[in-house]
């Protein structure tokens, strides 16, 4: 017999609202917490249990309840006691402890969080053996740890809903500017005759096209990955080639190999991620130093690495790498990071961080030597 009912501090919480198990509409969370408590019940059919919990969608704790039976003949004050939580303490999760109250039954409690009342509460008419004790307490690490994740994805389901608000903004208040920006370029081209302005000119143009396809990629839930084989080299080129005015602005040398490497990826979107983090390479490193990137080649993967000799990552840095919404760069939105993390890992890739010994930050990102040649990029 099951009840399902937001928690309340009073006696009768424990047997109020009890209805039967095929009019409850279960969550996904309830349905996973019924069958843990299901199989402790096929072993001690006896047990009255009830399980609390904070669900992440519910702003109360969330209370299952098992045996009405049982909870029902229950006296009145062993009923206020055991609604009151006062017997409650901290204690390891998943780890069985005995509630002493004045009726009969045996009672035992057992936490699935370490620091807020969340518990299996056990009644039953006779003590536990130690291998039945070993059963619930599996059971109830289970239902920690499966809570623990169901946060967790909640969270970065808020997360990723924020992110998508903000990109909608960013592309209502940058999508005309650049549409203006394209428009003038494209006029001045038609009268400008001498080649170096000309070069500028188009070299803003490429630019401004780059922008667009970053904000389409921004707004589109999903797009196709067209994997091909590129040299790497020339990847490289073509980013710093955008970035030569800003290098050129803090005297910063880029080494890096001209020799063939060829990798197996989407040109343009991994041209984002080199794009991110040469940028950030650039805006962290001090004037007249240089940038290395260098990569090294196993018969599994490619690991490519930038570091600079700037002031390096600061723990909290490594620890929120790639959070969207997370910078230190001034006006920065964390959103780079974010956006070439999820391109890595649509081609079956990862990307972390770290501090050289020396001083400075290096990125890494392994890629496979051989991929698919078409993928989903995950929504962004």
């Amino acid at each position: 017999m099951q009840a399902v009912h937001s928690f309340k501090r009073f006696p009768s919480a424990i047997v109020s609202h009890t209805v039967e198990p095929s009019t409850v509409a279960e969550n996904p969370i309830q349905a996973f917490c019924r069958l843990q408590i299901e199989q402790i019940l096929s072993q001690f059919p006896d047990l009255g249990i009830r399980l609390v919990f904070h669900s992440p969608e519910h702003s109360k704790r969330q209370c299952l309840l098992y045996g009405r039976e049982f909870w029902s003949v229950l006296d009145t004050e062993a009923q206020a006691f055991l609604a009151s939580e006062t017997w409650w303490i901290k204690n390891s999760i998943g780890r069985l402890i005995k509630v002493f109250t004045k009726s009969k039954p045996r009672f035992y409690a057992c936490p699935i969080s370490p620091t807020k009342p969340e518990y299996l509460l056990l009644g039953t008419p006779k003590l536990l053996t130690a291998k039945q004790k070993r059963l619930i307490e599996n059971c109830a690490n289970l239902l920690s740890h499966h809570l623990s994740m169901v946060r967790e994805l909640y969270t970065q389901r808020q997360s990723y809903q924020q992110l998508e608000q903000k990109n909608n903004h960013i592309e209502h208040q940058v999508k005309s500017p650049i549409a203006l920006v394209q428009i003038y370029t494209e006029m001045l081209l038609t009268t400008v005759s001498e080649q170096h302005s000309r070069s500028h000119l188009e070299s803003i143009q490429a630019s401004i096209q780059d922008i667009s396809r970053h904000l389409k990629q921004l707004t589109v839930k999903q797009k196709p990955l067209r994997i091909a084989e590129h040299n790497l080299s020339e990847l490289i080129t073509e980013s710093l080639k955008q970035l030569q005015p800003w290098l050129t602005e803090k005297d910063i040398t880029v080494n890096y190999s001209r020799s063939l490497m060829l990798i197996d990826v989407d040109a343009w979107q991994f041209k984002q991620v080199l794009d991110n983090l040469i940028s950030n390479a650039i805006h962290f490193s001090p004037i007249s130093s240089q940038i290395d990137c260098h990569w090294e080649v196993t018969d599994q993967e490619i690991v490519i690495e930038i570091s600079d000799h700037g002031v390096g990552l600061s723990e909290s840095d490594v620890e929120n790498l790639c959070t969207p919404f997370y910078s230190r760069r001034p006006g920065g939105t964390g959103l780079g990071l974010s956006i070439a993390q999820k391109i890595i890992h649509a081609h079956n890739g990862r990307l972390w961080a770290g501090n050289l010994p020396e001083g400075g930050a290096k990125f890494s990102v392994a890629l496979p030597r051989y991929s698919p040649k078409l993928s989903i990029v995950p929504a962004i």
